[in-house]
Formats: C-alpha cells, structure tokens, sequence
C-alpha cells in the first residue's frame, strides 16, 4: 500500500507514535472497490439484484461501509508501517483516526508500546540461599489431623443444650459491612472456639443456649487479608440454630487403611512426610530462584511497556475473589486500591519475564515443535484429561506461543542458574557471612 506520509515519534525507549497519511487516490479506490462488493451482493426492494444505483448503496451501506474500509485501511498501512521502522510491537495499539472521507487522504495517529533493548551482561557472581528441606514431626502431625477433622462424624447433642468448646454450631448470620447493605447467610456451619470465623464470635458461641439471639461489633484490622474487610467495622447478628457433637476416629492402623490408602499409619505417617518434603524442596528451589531472579533483574534496569504491566494487574485483578461494595463510586475507589496493591507485582513479574527472553536470545535458547509437544502431553497427564481436549486447545495459535514463550522462559531460567553460586542451608545468618569472607 502507498503512504504519502510516514512519521515515527519517540515518547520513550518503549513507547513510540506513529503518524500515518494514505493518499485520497487509495482511499477513494478502496471505497469504490468495497461499493461494488456490496451492490454485487445487496438484494433491494425495487432494484434487480446487482443493480442498485451507488447513491442508495451509499443511503443504506454508507456508514458500515466506511467503517469497514477505514479499519481494513488502518490494519494494513499499520502493519506495514510497523514493519517499515522494524518494531517490536507488546500491546493494542491507541489508534486516533480522522473520519474517512470520500476524496480526501485518510490520517491517523497510533500510539505503542514495544519490546525493550535488553543488553545482556555478564551472568557471574549471581548467588542465593536454597534453604535446606527439613519436615519436623509437628508438620506430620498437623497434616494428620487435618486428614482426621475431614472425615470426623457430626451427632445431635442429647441432655444438652448451651455451646461448649470444639461443638459443631449452626447458626444463621446476618452482616452488615461500615453499616451498608446486610447480607445474610443461613445455616453456617462453624466450631465453637475454633477461630474460624471473627474473634468475638467464637467467644459468644462458648457458653450460649441453643436459640439464643446476640449482636456485636467487630473491627477488622487494617492489614486483614482480605481487602474488602481490612480496617472495616462489620455489625453481626447470629442466631444459634443446633449443636452437634465432633466425633474423631481413632489414629490407628485401620484409619490409614480406611482413609490413608496405607496398610499401617507407620506407613501412612512416612508417605505425608515425603509429601511434604517434596513440597518443601520445591518451595526452597523458589526461594532460591526467585532471589536470582530479582539479582538479574537488579542488573538490568530498562524501561517497561505500560500496556504489558497494565494488563498482567488487570489479569490478577479478574483472578481475585473479591465481594465488591453495591455502590459505583466505591466499588471504583475499591478496584484502584487493588490495583495499586497489585501493580508493583505485575510489573516485577513482567519484568523478570523481559529479561529471562533476552537471556535467551543472547544464548539462543529455543523451543522446538517436538518440545512443544512433549509439553503439552505432559500437561495433559499431569490434569489427567483428555490428551486430545488439551491439544485442542493448544492449537489455538496464541495459547501455542504462550507455551513455547514460557519453556524459552523456563530454559533460560536454568541456564542463569547454573552460572549462579547456590548455597543449601537452613542458616542464612551463615549463609552471609560466609558469603562476606569470600
């Protein structure tokens, strides 16, 4: 396509503008062609087929038209353009267009982000601590116990009827958040004095009758986890519906049978331990490379695209699962909060993905089909679906080159740590001094 005009701005190293001009011989030839298309198809009371006069097309197809010329238009001299100046474009480009008017050059403007120049330095003197795996027989015990309480029995209490410790209470809730809309929830289960649900609830509970009725006020913090709640007010009103009794089956060798899919709990006891120190293992190979990570980052500062750390808060953002405030102003004011909270994370996270790919330009780390493959079929084993169902999905072009993009990634990464010095310990006082004397 002919451009009489081609302009490129740099607003910054990851932001540019580009200024484009078609000629008004182009466009008017791409109306023309696009009118034709459209009265060859069109079928018109009072016209044979073919035949309507181009100022009815115009009449009833002018503004779809237009439309769809102006965008073909951009797409195409965009691309070219793009591809002329040879950007690297990460994002949707912000596009500000004229009216596309028959006759006349078309003009248009185009703000984007692209990919950042990453000079790769030297990988040496990248050091971390991977702490040491240890399970201690308390952990082995909580994952027991945890195992026990899920499958413990519930029974009507006989001869008894105020709420003592460890009960199993059912109580109806209403709530009502810094005095907004109450939200009420029936037949909650909870145990009394377990701390699973507010403090001062757990205490009411202990010693009440069933039936009884209580109100209280509660004070979240303000670190509270969970973002609609921290440094909140919430008024509750709780009514004591039954009691029941817990009933925990004995530890023994017939509930590692029953429950563990062990022959005795010795065995049941061994298989949670290895479990857990796989889980561990794992957990301290993160530790360790997310310190690396942050030291590669550390010595590659650049500037990164806006649209990228945008969009990977936007995405964590969708993933959460947060109760929205009812008001549109609030629940606004809610959303930018989250997103503060979440930006410095997405935009470390992108980071560390730009530069684990120019890790592996410079060292020409690739991916080949059959990799891809024998991901995918990993992917499938491991989710325990349908191989097909998963390849289904991994045609789609985008979801293939995000998978191929995170082996780059994951290749690279293991590349960085073997040049960098990792020390196994569960010390890390030790760890820096000896880190200091070298």
């Amino acid at each position: 396509m002919e451009l009489s005009k081609l302009k490129l701005e740099e607003l910054s190293p990851v932001r540019k503008r580009i200024e484009v001009e078609i000629p008004a011989g182009t466009v008017q030839s791409e109306l023309d062609r696009a009118f034709a298309a459209v009265g060859r198809a069109a079928r018109l009371r009072g016209f044979r087929p073919g035949k309507a006069p181009r100022p009815v097309l115009e009449r009833v197809f002018g503004e779809r038209v237009r439309q769809d010329v102006l965008e073909r238009l951009i797409g195409e001299s965009l691309k070219q353009a793009l591809d002329t100046h040879r950007l690297a474009v990460v994002g949707t480009p912000d596009v500000e267009a004229e009216g596309l008017t028959p006759g006349q050059a078309l003009r248009y403007a185009a703000t984007i982000d692209v990919r950042p120049v990453i000079e790769v330095r030297d990988l040496s003197g990248l050091e971390a601590v991977r702490p040491t795996a240890v399970v201690s027989d308390a952990e082995v015990d909580e994952v027991l116990e945890s195992l026990r309480q899920s499958v413990a029995q519930l029974r009507p209490i006989e001869g008894r009827t105020i709420v003592e410790a460890g009960d199993v209470v059912t109580v109806d809730v209403t709530s009502r958040v810094d005095g907004g809309e109450p939200v009420r929830r029936e037949g909650v289960m909870l145990e009394a004095g377990a701390g699973s649900f507010p403090e001062a609830l757990e205490r009411l509970l202990v010693g009440q009758p069933l039936g009884a009725r209580r109100a209280f006020d509660v004070t979240y913090p303000a670190d509270h986890p969970r973002p609609a709640l921290a440094g909140k007010r919430v008024h509750f009103d709780v009514e004591v519906k039954e009691i029941r009794l817990k009933e925990l089956p004995p530890l023994d060798d017939d509930f590692a049978r029953d429950h563990g899919r062990c022959e005795t709990l010795a065995e049941l006891r061994a298989r949670i331990r290895a479990d857990l120190e796989e889980r561990a293992a794992q957990r301290a190979e993160e530790i360790a490379r997310a310190t690396v990570v942050d030291q590669l980052i550390a010595r590659h500062p650049f500037e990164v695209p806006p649209s990228l750390v945008e969009r990977r808060t936007e995405a964590w953002l969708a993933s959460l699962d947060v109760k929205l405030a009812a008001d549109a102003a609030e629940r606004e004011a809610q959303l930018e909060r989250l997103r503060a909270e979440l930006r410095p994370g997405a935009e470390r996270d992108v980071r560390a993905e730009l530069v684990l790919e120019a890790v592996a330009a410079h060292a020409g780390i690739t991916v080949s089909e059959d990799d891809v493959a024998a991901e995918i079929a990993a992917l499938a084993a491991r989710e325990g679906r349908a191989p097909e169902r998963v390849r289904a999905f991994y045609e789609r072009p985008e979801a293939r080159a995000a998978l191929r993009a995170r082996l780059v990634r994951e290749r690279a990464l293991a590349h960085v740590m073997r040049h960098a010095t990792i020390v196994s310990t569960d010390d890390a006082k030790e760890f820096a001094r000896t880190g200091q004397s070298r």
